[in-house]
């Protein structure tokens, strides 16, 4: 949207007889005047539409599968996160970085090489060793989906790719129309198969779908604004780029397979400790809590990322106070959002999803603790953009194994579910205070 595009839509507002005119006015011009909020709407306005689709369509899934399927596709979905993170062993977070444009364009065909390299050695993995895998790690109820991992693989590692690169151009609106793409695509997909009683493997190809929909609609964006650029890819450069950028896979890949299992881990550890069913409750309010949020969180972060990785390229001393304005902005955001719904999930997901999912209701209690601070969390915690990779994973260490500390707890002393979530929300609680202290400590390194 160009300056004069803009000035016009404030210039009919105003012009528009309502008392509310100057509010609407200096709210829009706060957004419109704003690079790092002016990307939040643009994003987050296709986020919120895909949300919405997402929100509207859950009753409607609930309906028609059982909490055991939900606990299916969320030990499904959990697996395939924690293996995606590696797929082109996190070079595509690397060309945020670089000055040059040759340098960025040598990055993006590295990860293209990598992605079926690491998509070739999962294949082997699942084909030969994929049902000894499933024994030692308790995951008997996905074995017969391996293979969609194998899809979901390639696709979510293409998309992170892609989505990346459009970050480092700043164009927001085909990412919009991705995050549409995603949400229509997921939600049709998960209805008609569970109509047609597909069970699981409906919920599990509507997950593939929401995670890799847009695909085409990044490609065919980066072809036609980049094709000169593409041309200068070449082996010997990307040899280059790889060896000056080997934070990436060295620190960054461990650190975010560690980040990654500390968020997905839930699932897989409450259908070792409990069932299927109770996995599936924890997805539902695990899910209901986070959607709302995602719509702003999602578009802060990546929006957060092109301004912050900009201020990086440039040494500006705005960024620490870019940081903390950010902070503030998502905590007024978070408590209210997040925290009235779940006070009000036991009394109403039986109206909403049907009495079977009751249970689910009252995870929402524990559960909206952590998801608040981690709403106001994830979109600025950027240590690897600052160049402190090593933090990252020293970070997630500690994460993980609190949490392992955690469900060991639980699991020795018998607690039930609802007392084992709590305790999961403590844990992680306490390390996103921990990871504000790390992110204000390497900004201040970089002034």
């Amino acid at each position: 949207m160009t300056e004069k595009q803009q000035q016009g839509i404030l210039k009919h507002i105003s012009s528009l007889k309502s008392p509310f005119n100057p509010y609407i006015s200096r709210l829009l011009a706060f957004f419109l005047n704003n690079p790092l909020y002016k990307g939040v709407l643009i994003i987050g306005s296709g986020t919120a539409l895909a949300q919405i689709i997402g929100i509207v369509a859950m009753p409607i899934i609930t309906r028609i599968y059982t909490p055991s399927d939900l606990g299916i596709l969320a030990v499904y979905s959990s697996v395939l996160a924690i293996v995606g993170t590696g797929a082109s062993l996190r070079y595509e977070f690397a060309y945020l970085l670089p000055k040059e444009d040759e340098d960025a364009v040598n990055l993006l065909g590295l990860c293209l090489i990598l992605i079926l390299i690491t998509a070739t050695m999962l294949a082997i993995v699942l084909f030969f060793w994929g049902e000894l895998i499933t024994d030692i790690f308790d995951l008997g109820s996905i074995e017969q989906y391996l293979w969609f991992i194998l899809v979901g693989f390639v696709g979510v590692g293409l998309y992170a790719i892609l989505n990346n690169w459009a970050i480092r151009q700043r164009d927001y609106k085909q990412i919009t129309y991705t995050k549409i793409n995603q949400g229509i695509g997921g939600a049709a997909t998960k209805i008609i198969f569970g109509l047609l009683s597909f069970g699981s493997t409906g919920l599990i190809l509507g997950h593939i779908v929401s995670q890799i929909a847009g695909i085409g609609t990044l490609a065919r964006a980066m072809w036609k604004k980049e094709m000169a650029q593409l041309k200068a890819i070449s082996l010997s450069r990307m040899g280059v780029v790889a060896k000056a950028y080997k934070s990436f896979p060295t620190f960054n890949l461990p650190a975010s397979v560690l980040n990654t299992a500390s968020l997905q881990i839930a699932p897989i550890m409450l259908l070792a400790l409990y069932d299927s069913q109770v996995a599936g409750f924890y997805a539902l309010a695990n899910a209901i809590l986070i959607l709302p949020g995602t719509v702003i969180s999602q578009s802060m972060g990546q929006v957060y990322l092109g301004e912050a990785s900009k201020m990086v390229r440039e040494n500006s001393r705005e960024l620490r106070l870019m940081y903390l304005r950010t902070l503030r902005h998502l905590t007024i955001i978070a408590v209210p959002l997040i925290g009235i719904p779940a006070i009000c999930a036991p009394f109403v997901f039986p109206f909403i999803f049907g009495e079977a999912w009751t249970e689910a209701g009252w995870y929402c209690l524990p559960l909206a603790l952590m998801v608040i601070s981690s709403f106001v969390v994830s979109p600025t915690s950027k240590l690897l953009l600052y160049g402190y990779n090593h933090w990252v994973l020293f970070y997630n260490i500690i994460l993980i194994v609190g949490i392992f500390i955690g469900f060991y707890i639980s699991k020795y002393l018998l607690f039930p579910a609802l007392i084992t979530l709590l305790i999961y929300a403590i844990v992680r609680i306490i390390m996103n205070f921990f990871n504000i202290s790390l992110n204000l400590k390497a900004i201040h390194d970089l002034n």
